[in-house]
């Protein structure tokens, strides 16, 4: 039975490959001083700039959590035409997307015998979600059925790493993932923290670096250590309006390993509206523990 691909708003991919598979979008919202914005689709480069120019000037942006009935709603146009569902999910560790996505599918599943839906919890996100999503489309060209791509992204997830470094420690500390003394004190200090994805899906430091510099050698460093090519060589950097930050990387990363495919996209506000302009990510196949 064919099965369309579905991700969320949170995934930070090329454009074109979006478009180019018919991958579609599970809508998620963002607000700047309390107006309510929906994301359709990825943001074009002239509303990522307004959206971090907004966060300078120190407008507030949150997120909210996308309840079942955004997955209903677009699941429900599949089974109606009898096509299955392959959704691959922002990480369970960060949001309750994964599991609105299974109720939607279960109940669903009720109303159309024949309806199936495979939810895959990433336990990633950005770039981590985005190189995933490239493997999906890959998998269901090789002819995967919908049950095989799942068991493959399930497996793979567990093998996909992101590393990314954070500019402004405001955004952390309003956050609640810094106290106000240690923001304050990383300033200071010209701090850059240097986070990833854990094994089980949720974020951690693992390094403070000295300045942007150190910060951007650490993460080239960090993934000519960790990543595995051999898993794959799709390599993507998600950047928050610092596209010289990220060429800077590119460039890094291809001198240590050449054979590297990277792709450089921006940052889409779901995740930096916790992060703020000037961060950078880096994520590729390898080893989650590296660090």
């Amino acid at each position: 039975m064919e099965y369309q691909i579905y991700t969320d708003a949170s995934v930070d991919i090329p454009d074109e490959v979006i478009l180019e598979n018919g991958v579609r979008i599970i809508p998620m919202q963002y607000s700047v001083d309390g107006k309510e914005h929906t994301m359709y689709a990825r943001l074009t480069d002239e509303e990522a700039k307004r959206f971090y120019q907004d966060m300078r000037d120190g407008k507030v942006t949150k997120t909210s959590q996308i309840s079942p009935y955004f997955y209903e709603q677009a699941f429900r146009r599949e089974a109606e035409e009898g096509r299955n569902v392959l959704y691959l999910s922002l990480s369970s560790g960060l949001s309750s997307t994964y599991s609105s996505s299974i109720s939607a599918a279960q109940q669903l599943a009720e109303e159309f015998p024949g309806f199936h839906g495979e939810m895959v919890d990433s336990l990633n996100t950005t770039g981590g979600l985005g190189i995933l999503l490239m493997d999906a489309i890959q998998n269901k060209k090789n002819g995967m059925t919908l049950e095989e791509n799942a068991a493959a992204l399930r497996k793979k997830a567990e093998r996909t790493a992101l590393w990314f470094m954070v500019d402004d420690l405001r955004y952390l500390v309003r956050g609640g993932r810094l106290s106000a003394a240690a923001g304050f004190a990383g300033t200071v200090l010209n701090l850059k923290p240097i986070l990833k994805m854990t094994r089980e899906g949720t974020l951690a430091v693992v390094a403070k670096t000295h300045g942007s510099l150190k910060a951007e050698n650490f993460l080239a460093d960090t993934f000519a250590g960790a990543s595995d090519l051999s898993l794959g060589s799709n390599v993507i950097i998600s950047y928050a309006d610092c596209p010289e930050r990220a060429e800077n990387i590119r460039k890094r990363i291809l001198e240590l390993k050449p054979a590297a495919h990277v792709f450089l996209t921006t940052m889409t506000p779901i995740i930096s509206a916790h992060t703020g302009p000037g961060m950078c990510a880096v994520a590729h196949f390898g080893d989650k523990e590296y660090l």
